[in-house]
């Protein structure tokens, strides 16, 4: 992949997180336009649905105007059929497909093409390498491979210049992830705080069986999944667990299944969750729909926004087509720059929200 050498901004540097949130807003919104014009002109569902809200890329001057545009619930997205979502002449391009873990309801799917993969990795791999205490990270992946979760780690972790072991898909009883562990040298591990169905055995877990194991194995970073609501109690004891082992740096992530991990904890408050905008574009919503003011608080939505292409540069998102949906949590947005030096906006609190809300 060529970088570009116009000096534009670019979601997938750093200096996208840092800088002002008024250049940032320009590049989304301009982002969002296409991506609408592309949808309305590949998709008959997206361009029935946002015909019938009298919305047109055109009329899109900032995001606010993105409050025309319904909500769309994982009840409606269950509702359709996989392929009415895809864009006809992106079939021959798609490359990688996760289902969700139907945790709440029948499982969902997500399609992406290569350079929408490129661009979920690159925002997340420019929102890591600043916490990453190693240069060129050795990993172990514990997470399943066949939930989004796992080749996401271990393509940023790739991304990063890194080595990466992934989990065999061996039954726990028969093949554990600590004896698994056991075979490599490795200094990062990236594991969920607690065992998730269809996903991964649990940090916690992982040390009751094995107290010693991160010291033994000397590993400076952890990288997981945030824990929401009132786990985060949880969360804080098991990273002061960490760091009495010695781990130096732990990292969050926070997304939903259908769309993959779009933010990372903060360096200096890990209760907030900084959103890696540029793949993604992600709300905090009221009642109406309308974007809440900073220190609000609100439903998430999360709509598919950009990739990258092989020359380096933004392109529409062309795999399965999401616009404003609902991730089944609640969290306060906060949009003021950040003490860590980032001028991202942050998602804090994250609740569930019960389906009939």
């Amino acid at each position: 992949m060529k970088p570009p050498s116009d000096g534009a901004l670019r979601p997938d540097l750093a200096s996208f997180d840092s800088t002002t949130r008024e250049a940032r807003e320009v590049w989304l919104v301009d982002a969002l336009r296409k991506q609408v014009a592309y949808m309305r002109a590949t998709v008959p569902f997206w361009r029935e649905r946002l015909d019938g809200a009298g919305v047109a890329e055109r009329q899109i001057e900032s995001l606010a105007d993105l409050a025309r545009i319904p909500v769309w619930t994982k009840q409606e997205l269950r509702a359709q059929r996989p392929a009415t979502l895809l864009p006809v002449e992106s079939l021959g391009q798609l490359r990688v497909c996760r289902w969700t873990s139907g945790s709440s309801g029948r499982p969902t799917v997500n399609f992406w093409s290569d350079s929408d993969w490129a661009g979920l990795v690159a925002g997340l791999g420019r929102a890591l390498r600043r916490q990453a205490p190693i240069p060129r990270p050795t990993a172990f992946n514990a997470f399943s491979q066949s939930h989004v979760t796992g080749p996401v780690f271990s393509a940023v972790m790739r991304h990063l210049g890194g080595a990466v072991f992934e989990r065999s898909p061996h039954p726990e009883e028969q093949f554990s992830t600590r004896d698994q562990i056991e075979l490599f040298d490795v200094d990062t591990l990236i594991i969920p705080a607690s065992s998730m169905r269809g996903k991964a055995v649990g940090m916690v877990a992982l040390l009751a069986e094995d107290p010693s194991l991160l010291a033994r194995h000397a590993v400076r970073w952890v990288l997981g999944s945030a824990w929401v609501g009132a786990m985060n109690q949880e969360d804080a004891r098991l990273t002061t667990q960490l760091r009495d082992q010695g781990v130096e740096v732990v990292s969050r992530l926070y997304g939903c299944s259908e769309v993959a991990p779009f933010s990372v904890s903060c360096t200096v408050d890990h209760d907030d969750m900084h959103v890696a905008e540029g793949h993604v574009l992600v709300e905090v919503v009221d009642a109406t729909g309308t974007q809440v003011r900073s220190g609000q608080s609100g439903r998430i939505l999360v709509s598919h926004l950009s990739g990258i292409d092989d020359d380096g540069r933004a392109c529409v998102y062309r795999g399965t087509q999401f616009l404003r949906l609902a991730a089944g949590d609640g969290a306060t947005w906060i949009d003021e720059a950040c003490t860590c030096g980032l001028t991202t906006p942050r998602l804090r609190g994250i609740q569930r929200i019960p389906a009939a809300a």
